[in-house]
């Protein structure tokens, strides 16, 4: 026994033949994960759902913006600061934006 494998908790193998299209379908997969080739076909072996949001990572970094502006606008009401009205529709409307989309991906992970 080689010295790698007495660390190993999985000792057995499964060798998986597939067409060229269907690799190059499998791998684009896996990469879209983030997950390890064999932690992917793992987890679908074992009817685990793997769900990939492309483009929430964006949308979050954008809530976060939007989230700091917010409190600016507050920092500003708080002190009694003039504060343009059309900056809070401004920013009204960007939220709304952003929760449409937020509701889309949602929708999408459900089917």
């Amino acid at each position: 026994m080689r010295k790698i494998d007495q660390y190993r908790t999985r000792s057995k193998q499964i060798v998986l033949r597939t067409t060229e299209k269907e690799f190059e379908l499998i791998q684009e997969k896996v990469e879209k994960s983030k997950l390890k080739q064999n932690e992917f076909l793992l987890n679908c072996a074992l009817q685990k759902d793997i769900i990939v949001i492309d483009g929430l990572r964006d949308l979050l970094l954008e809530l976060v913006r939007e989230g700091k502006n917010l409190n600016q606008i507050a920092r500003a009401l708080n002190q009694k600061d003039d504060f343009y009205l059309n900056e809070i529709t401004k920013l009204k409307e960007k939220l709304t934006d952003l929760w449409g989309t937020a509701e889309e991906i949602l929708k999408e992970v459900k089917k």
